[in-house]
């Protein structure tokens, strides 16, 4: 009887066995099937990986010569629309339209942010980051904005020559008498800031260009002064945060003399907190303060030709050499901030505008434009359908935006 019934319990078991295999496909066919939807998923994913490359390549550069107009705003900027002075500058994807009696900022998609009368007879203007500075040349009034409204107004007590404006709103201003120049600064709401750096032509020179650091607490200037009958310039870096109050009243951390021996520095720019340039009339200078009490000069550029055209953004810095000889009488070069070299094209374009908008350098007239790439590939070549007076590279790949005849149109390259 006990061998019966363990008989019985054993072909129980080895049927309920034989039920569970038939259901489950044996370890070699579970693995094949793996390995079979691997190789398929693989094979999709290289069909769609060489799809991509190709078009990006494609993309990347195929040169247009037209495009279409997917939205157009009208301008209002109140009295401003008759004023015969009209500027406008790129601001936050947007544009700020300024003139002597006023300032807007029209964002990307058309809406008016904020408006701001004035009255002004040389109206100047910085920018960076969320923030715009408006200063009239030769006057004392300084008009200070942010990327939602005008946050404050001030009065300098000497006529304004310069101005610079820092990521927070600070601005920065070189004023002048009859005897000397003074750098003082003025918080984003408009109140002085207690500073004020007096400079003579027999002293340091008189400060020619400045440039602040987005956090506001460095600065970059260029002096030129007289020595006999010979002209010195010089670049000064200033530090006005902690690591600057060590200095003197003048909170100099570091200069630059003898590299630039010969020659005028024109324009002296800070790409960000620890990268700077000097343009001068024999090259480039590009400096790193990122020990800040003692700013070191990380590459230096020169050309024998002369340099006709700067443009500056947060990344890049584009000169234009006028060339000698040679059937094409310019070359563009373009830089990184820390002073590598991205390209040197040569054209013939007779450009009247020239600026870097994201990564495109932008060459234009009123009638037409030449677009390259910072690695100097020409993707846009094309004559515009109204007067434009201002030409900013879109958000989108392909998009631009074109301002002029108090109209704000985005367009599709094609």
């Amino acid at each position: 009887m006990d061998n019966r019934n363990t008989n019985r319990e054993r072909q129980k078991r080895q049927l309920r066995s034989r039920i569970v295999n038939s259901q489950e496909p044996a370890a070699h066919e579970r693995g094949g099937y793996s390995s079979k939807r691997r190789r398929v998923l693989l094979a999709i994913f290289a069909v769609f990986a060489i799809i991509a490359a190709a078009g990006y390549i494609y993309l990347n550069n195929r040169h247009y010569t037209d495009y279409s107009v997917s939205r157009e705003w009208e301008l209002q900027h109140g009295d401003t629309q008759t004023e015969s002075f009209k500027g406008y500058e790129s601001f936050k994807g947007g544009v700020i339209c300024y003139s002597k009696d006023g300032a807007s900022y029209t964002d990307s998609n058309g809406k008016i942010i904020w408006e701001r009368s004035y009255e002004m007879t040389n109206p100047i203007i910085s920018i960076c980051g969320s923030y715009a500075a408006i200063a009239d040349r030769g006057s004392h009034n300084i008009y200070i904005f942010n990327d939602e409204k005008n946050t404050g107004a001030a009065e300098a007590v000497l006529p304004i020559t310069k101005i610079s404006v820092s990521g927070n709103g600070l601005v920065y201003a070189i004023l002048r008498d009859s005897e000397a120049d003074y750098i003082t600064a003025f918080n984003n709401d408009g109140s002085a800031v207690v500073l004020s750096i007096k400079s003579v032509l027999t002293g340091d020179g008189y400060p020619f260009d400045i440039s602040v650091s987005p956090d506001g607490t460095q600065l970059i200037s260029s002096y030129y002064k007289l020595d006999g009958s010979n002209v010195v310039t010089s670049v000064i870096f200033r530090n006005f945060g902690e690591p600057g109050q060590s200095t003197d009243a003048r909170k100099v951390v570091g200069g630059f003399t003898e590299e630039l021996s010969g020659h005028l520095a024109g324009r002296v720019h800070f790409s960000d907190n620890a990268y700077s340039q000097a343009v001068y009339d024999g090259g480039i200078i590009f400096f790193s303060t990122k020990v800040l009490t003692s700013p070191e000069i990380i590459k230096s550029v020169t050309f024998e030709e002369e340099i006709v055209s700067v443009a500056f953004s947060e990344d890049y810095l584009a000169v234009i050499i006028g060339q000698n000889s040679g059937e094409k009488p310019y070359r563009l070069e373009v830089y990184k901030k820390n002073g590598a070299r991205l390209c040197s094209v040569e054209f013939d374009y007779q450009y009247e505008n020239f600026e870097i908008s994201r990564d495109y350098v932008l060459l234009y007239t009123e009638e037409d434009c030449r677009a390259y790439t910072v690695h100097g590939k020409e993707r846009l070549s094309t004559d515009f359908d109204i007067q434009v007076s201002k030409l900013i590279k879109g958000s989108f790949p392909g998009e631009f935006i074109i301002v002029g005849n108090n109209l704000m149109q985005k367009i599709k390259m094609r």
